[in-house]
């Protein structure tokens, strides 16, 4: 594994972080795990730092990812605080960074190809929305960059002019499948929670719901809602999200149901943005294409445990939205989901779940958070304490 990845919040240490922080809240035997683990964070970002090429540096990147997980695993408020505030100004520098180039890009370009946007802009995985879900919790020394970037994610709603038509301010130049470069026209905007436009909505709406607030944000809030309104499609189990949408074929049919593209993540940002602005009509709608999304799911052929594409992420959004509406049937589907998560255990595997199928990135590690063994952990601590996680894990996530 590349020095990177050992140190994102994806596959490395932070992520194997994050689980002994939360269960240290209840079993103290987790702390010395916890702590072991952020410095071997530490000094893994310390070397990643010095790679010839790193990835891109949002939330999943190291140094965030490193904050991430030690504001996690402090043992209080006064703990490592030293180390917590040069994270922090750290993460906002990078954050101010993001939101200035979008500055730029908005007010110098605003047409053509080079006036589009990027996923390093904006998404959860490397961009602004998965900093800024950072920010949102450090309190005031970060006010400032929290607040710049809510403003450049709000200014995604300002339509993109192409030569025949106006396209969504989030719209990439990048194919949808492979993600490499292409024309505009041959671009798509994304719909999944991880890289595309429910990551800004559900910023922007937890940043209200906890009172930050920055001009025209509940505008945002509103068009980014009801433009994921007007994209609903149906099928006899209810209505369903394609994961991106282009100019050239529709998506024929609904995803699997996951976290990083398919209904459930969006359904959960349109929550979010639902009780931000106490509209429910979109608190309903997301509520029932969840519901449909577990109709239509085939947990018996899901073998995959992970959060992002997994059972596990599902299982977790199902366990917030079903909190935050109180709707029995989502309800319901819980224990279903978590002993279907249960039956991929293995106990000859080095982490305890089954690889999942197909060919896998080379770099992916099974005791990951993000695809393997700690996030799927994590969510069934929630679902056996039926309690919101103590370290708010899932924030990176930006599922509350």
């Amino acid at each position: 594994m590349s020095a990177f990845r050992a140190a994102s919040l994806s596959d490395g240490a932070p992520g194997i972080t994050l689980l002994h922080a939360e269960l240290a809240r209840t079993d103290a035997a987790h702390r010395d795990a916890a702590q072991r683990w952020v410095r071997r964070a530490a000094a893994l970002t310390a070397l990643a730092g010095k790679a010839p090429a790193p990835g891109p540096q949002g939330l999943y990147g190291p140094l965030a990812a490193l904050s991430f997980a030690l504001h996690r695993a402090a043992a209080g408020p006064g703990a490592q605080s030293t180390a917590r505030a040069h994270l922090r100004d750290q993460v906002a520098e990078l954050a101010n960074a993001r939101a200035a180039r979008e500055e730029r890009r908005l007010g110098e370009n605003p047409g053509g190809a080079c006036g589009f946007t990027s996923f390093t802009a904006y998404d959860v995985i490397s961009g602004q929305s998965g900093l800024g879900a950072h920010l949102l919790e450090v309190g005031r020394p970060a006010e400032a960059a929290l607040g710049r970037v809510l403003r450049a994610l709000g200014a995604l709603g300002r339509p993109v002019p192409a030569p025949d038509r106006m396209l969504p301010g989030w719209w990439v130049a990048l194919d949808g499948a492979s993600y490499r470069p292409v024309a505009p026209a041959d671009g798509h905007a994304n719909l999944g929670m991880a890289h595309g436009v429910p990551g800004p909505l559900a910023l922007l709406a937890l940043a209200w719901r906890q009172g930050v607030r920055v001009p025209g944000q509940r505008a945002a809030i509103t068009g980014l809602a009801e433009w994921l309104l007007a994209r609903r499609r149906a099928d006899d189990a209810g209505s369903w999200w394609p994961g991106q949408v282009s100019l050239g074929p529709a998506q024929p049919e609904p995803g699997r149901p996951s976290w990083c593209y398919g209904t459930p993540g969006i359904a959960r940002a349109l929550q979010l943005a639902g009780l931000a602005l106490e509209v429910p009509h979109w608190q309903e709608a997301a509520v029932g294409a969840l519901r449909a999304a577990l109709v239509r799911a085939d947990l018996a052929q899901t073998a995959e445990a992970g959060l992002c594409h997994g059972l596990a992420g599902l299982l977790q959004i199902t366990w917030r939205t079903a909190r935050d509406s109180g709707d029995p049937e989502l309800a319901a589907h819980l224990p279903r989901l978590a002993a279907r998560l249960l039956e991929l255990v293995d106990e000859d595997a080095p982490f305890a779940f089954a690889t999942a199928p197909g060919e896998r990135p080379p770099d992916e590690h099974p005791g990951g958070f993000l695809t393997g063994a700690a996030g799927a952990a994590l969510a069934l601590h929630t679902f056996a304490s039926d309690s919101a996680p103590a370290t708010r894990w899932d924030r990176a996530l930006l599922l509350a």
